[in-house]
C-alpha cells in the first residue's frame, strides 16, 4: 500500500530494475568500489525513483528490496531554502519517508537519495572507489581533477551529506553549464567522499567508470613511490607479539558483559607504510570519508612497540596507550595499527570486524595514493563531527551490522578439536547456533573446512572457520591456536573432543594401538590446554571479569573401567586426572576446567563406521557374549542404559553449555550416560 498522501505506485519497470540490480551487484562485489553497506544505486521510470535501502550492500541488493519514491516530492525539497541541517533532524529523510510509494518492509531509502533525483539520466551509481578517492581525498583534488579529467568530470568540494550535498551538486552542475554552455558531465567527484556516475544505460555507466579508472591509474603509476616502512619483525617475534597483543587488545576493546572479535592483518601497508613519517601522519590525521567513520571509527590507535620490548611489555604498553587514547578522543578505537607488525580490527561479530579491517586497509591505500599525487586531505573536525552524530549514518551502520547474535555463548570464541564430524561437528554447530564464533580443528582439514563453510553460510560470515590440527603434534596444536588468534583475537572456550578408540584385550592389543589411543586422548588434551591457557590468562589479566572454560569431552569409560578396552578407559581416567589438576592450576588465571562424560553415541561414526566402528570392533573381539551381528551388539549396549537409548550430541551440548554457565564449578566430571553410570 502507498504512503499517506503519495500517488499510486505504477507497475514496476521489470527490465529497468533488472538492469539496475545487475549494475549494483557487479560493482558491489568489487571491493575496489564498495565495502559493507556503502554506496548506492538508483533508476528512474515514470516519475518514480527506485533506490537501494540504507545499509543494504550493493552486492546483495535485489529488486524486491528497492524503495520506490515519488520524485516530485524529492525535487520540491531541492527547490526549497537549504537552511541548516541539525543532527537528528534531517529534512531529506523526513521527506523521503513521506515520499515512499510502498512500505518497503520498513526499510529506509539510501541516506544520499536526494542527489539521485536531480540527475536527468536513468541510472545513478554512487560508490567509494579506492583509486578515485586518491583524487577526492587530496588537498589538490580540484586541480588534479581538472588536470587529469578536464571538463569530463564535475568536482564538488566536501559538503555535509543530505540536503547540503544535494544542493552543492546542483549548484556545481549549474555553474558548469553556465561556464561551458554544455550539459554537466556524467561523472561527479565528491571531495572526501567518492564517485557518482550516471547513464541512460548500465553500459554507459560501465564505460564512463572504466575511462575514469584508467586515467587515475595512469597518474598513480607515474607518481612517486612511497618511502619504505620499518622492517617487518622476524617471524618468531611477530608471532609472539600477536599472541600477546591479540587477547589483550580483544579484552580491552570489549566490555565485562560483551565479548568482541578482533581480527589481525599483517598487510604490508599496515605493517610497513603506517610506520613511515607519511604513514604516521596519516594515521594521526583522522578519517578520510564518511564510510571510514561509520565502519572503522574516526581515530585508530597507533601503537609503537619498541624493538626490544618483550611480549609482556607490549601487552602492558597496549593497555596504557588505550587508556590515553580514550582520554584524548573520547572513544575506544576500532582499529589498532602496530608498525612493523600489522593492524587489529574489532567488531561485535567477525563480519563487522572484517568490514572495519578492510575499510581501514582501503583508507591506507588511499592515503598512500593521495600522497603520490599530492597530499592527503583528512576530514576537518566539524565535517567529522557531523558524520559521527548524524542519525542517518547510525541507522545505516546498524542495518549493515544486522541483528546482534543471541544465545547462551554469544560473543565467545570456541575451539573444538575433532570437529570435522561426529560429536565434534555437532558441538561446533550447536555453539555457533548459540552465538559463538567457532574454530573447527581437525586432522581432516578439508572436511573441517567444508563444514565450517556450511555453518558460516547458515549462521553468518566468519561465524565458523577451520584449522588443520593434529592434537598429537605440539607444533600443529600451537599453529592452530595461533591461527585462531589471528582470526578472532582470543579464546573463551576450548572443547577437547578429538579422540580415538581401539578395542583390545591387555594381552592381545598391539602396542601401536595402545600408544595411538594414549597420544590422541591424553597427550592431545594436554597439548590443547598448554597452548590455550596462556591466551585465556592474558584475557583475564586485561579484563578480570572474564572467565574462560576448558571442557574435555571424556567418556563414561573415564568413570568406570571397560573390559577389553583398557587403552581407551585408561586414557579417559587420565583425562579426568588432568582435568582436576588443570582446574587447580589455572583457576588463578580465570580458567574453569571441567569434563563431560558421555555415554555411548551409538549413531555416530565412532560406533557405526562400517569398517572400523566400535560395533564392528566389539563383534570381532567377542566383547558381547553370544553376539553374531552388529544389531546384537547394539541391542546389548542399549539394554545397559536405564533411559533405553544411546547418548546424542544434543545431550552432550546441553551438558557442555551447563558447565560453561556454572560460575562456581571447576574440576568436575559430569556424566551424560542416561543413568548407565551414576556417581556416588
Amino acid at each position: 500500500m502507498a504512503a499517506t498522501g503519495a500517488r499510486p505506485l505504477p507497475a514496476p519497470p521489470t527490465a529497468i530494475l533488472a538492469e539496475l540490480i545487475d549494475l549494483a551487484n557487479r560493482f558491489g562485489e568489487d571491493p575496489e568500489f564498495s565495502r559493507g553497506g556503502g554506496g548506492n544505486a538508483s533508476a528512474k521510470a515514470d516519475g518514480v525513483l527506485w533506490i537501494k535501502p540504507s545499509g543494504v550492500p550493493l552486492a546483495t541488493l535485489d529488486a524486491d528490496a528497492l524503495v520506490p519514491l515519488d520524485m516530485a516530492r524529492l525535487l520540491a525539497l531541492l527547490d526549497a531554502e537549504p537552511g541548516t541541517v541539525e543532527p537528528g533532524d534531517d529534512p531529506v529523510m523526513r521527506v523521503a519517508l513521506e515520499a515512499r510509494l510502498a512500505p518497503a518492509g520498513g526499510r529506509r531509502p539510501s541516506v544520499e537519495l536526494l542527489f539521485h533525483a536531480l540527475f536527468p539520466e536513468r541510472f545513478v551509481l554512487h560508490t567509494h572507489p579506492i583509486r578515485i578517492n586518491t583524487v577526492t581525498c587530496n588537498r589538490d583534488g580540484e586541480a588534479l581533477a581538472r588536470r587529469l579529467l578536464g571538463d569530463d568530470a564535475l568536482w564538488v568540494p566536501y559538503t555535509d551529506p543530505g540536503a547540503p550535498l544535494a544542493n552543492a551538486i546542483l549548484a556545481a552542475r549549474r555553474a558548469h553549464e553556465e561556464r561551458t554552455g554544455r550539459p554537466a558531465p556524467r561523472i561527479t567527484l565528491l571531495g572526501n567522499h567518492g564517485l557518482i556516475v550516471c547513464g541512460d544505460t548500465a553500459q554507459a555507466v560501465d564505460e564512463s567508470t572504466a575511462w575514469l579508472v584508467a586515467r587515475i591509474a595512469a597518474a598513480l603509476a607515474a607518481g612517486s613511490e612511497p618511502a619504505p616502512g620499518p622492517e617487518a619483525a622476524d617471524p618468531a617475534r611477530a608471532r609472539a607479539m600477536v599472541e600477546a597483543l591479540a587477547p589483550t587488545l580483544r579484552a580491552l576493546l570489549s566490555a565485562d558483559d560483551r565479548r568482541r572479535v578482533l581480527i589481525f592483518d599483517d598487510t604490508p601497508s599496515a605493517a610497513g607504510w603506517a610506520g613511515t613519517p607519511e604513514g604516521r601522519g596519516f594515521v594521526a590525521g583522522g578519517p578520510l570519508i564518511p564510510d571510514q567513520i561509520v565502519y572503522a571509527g574516526s581515530w585508530p590507535l597507533l601503537l609503537d612497540v619498541p624493538a626490544d620490548a618483550t611480549p609482556d611489555a607490549a601487552a602492558a604498553l597496549a593497555r596504557d596507550r588505550l587508556v590515553a587514547h580514550v582520554e584524548r578522543t573520547g572513544a575506544a578505537p576500532v582499529v589498532v595499527v602496530v608498525p612493523g607488525l600489522g593492524l587489529f580490527a574489532a567488531g561485535d561479530t567477525w563480519a563487522t570486524a572484517d568490514t572495519a579491517r578492510h575499510i581501514y586497509l582501503d583508507a591506507l591505500r588511499v592515503g598512500e595514493g593521495a600522497n603520490r599525487l599530492g597530499a592527503v586531505r583528512h576530514l576537518a573536525a566539524a565535517e567529522q563531527e557531523f558524520i559521527e552524530t548524524w542519525e542517518a549514518e547510525a541507522y545505516r551502520k546498524g542495518v549493515s551490522a544486522g541483528d546482534p547474535p543471541a544465545g547462551r555463548v554469544t560473543g565467545r570464541v570456541a575451539l573444538v578439536t575433532g570437529a570435522a564430524q561426529g560429536f565434534g561437528l555437532a558441538l561446533a554447530e550447536g555453539l555457533v547456533a548459540e552465538g559463538a564464533h567457532v574454530v573447527l580443528a581437525d586432522l581432516n582439514a578439508a572436511l573441517a573446512a567444508e563444514n565450517a563453510e556450511r555453518l558460516a553460510a547458515r549462521f553468518g560470515p566468519g561465524t565458523a572457520t577451520a584449522v588443520a590440527m593434529n592434537v598429537m603434534d605440539e607444533a600443529s596444536v600451537g599453529d592452530g591456536v595461533h591461527e585462531a588468534l589471528r582470526r578472532y583475537g582470543g579464546l573463551d572456550l576450548v572443547v577437547s573432543n578429538a579422540g580415538v578408540l581401539r578395542a583390545g584385550g591387555v594381552t592381545t592389543q598391539p602396542l601401536a594401538d595402545f600408544d595411538l589411543v594414549t597420544r590422541v586422548n591424553y597427550r592431545g588434551y594436554f597439548l590443547c590446554v598448554r597452548f590455550a591457557a596462556p591466551v585465556m590468562a592474558r584475557q583475564h589479566a586485561a579484563r578480570p571479569a572474564w572467565w574462560s572454560d576448558v571442557v574435555e569431552i571424556n567418556s563414561k569409560s573415564g568413570l568406570a573401567g571397560s573390559s577389553r578396552n583398557s587403552a581407551y578407559a585408561g586414557s579417559k581416567f587420565g583425562g579426568i586426572g588432568l582435568t582436576q589438576s588443570f582446574a587447580l592450576e589455572l583457576v588463578g588465571d580465570g580458567i574453569k576446567v571441567n569434563a563431560v562424560c558421555p555415554g555411548n553415541f551409538l549413531d555416530g561414526p565412532l560406533w557405526s563406521d562400517p569398517d572400523n566402528g566400535l560395533f564392528v570392533q566389539y563383534l570381532r573381539e567377542g566383547k558381547v557374549p553370544g553376539a553374531t551381528t552388529i544389531e546384537d551388539v547394539r541391542r546389548f549396549y542399549e539394554s545397559k542404559v536405564p533411559m533405553g537409548r544411546g547418548c546424542t550430541p544434543a545431550d552432550v551440548l546441553e551438558a557442555l553449555l551447563y558447565v560453561v554457565a556454572q560460575q562456581y564449578e571447576t574440576g568436575q566430571a559430569l556424566p551424560v550416560t542416561g543413568g548407565q553410570v551414576m556417581l556416588s
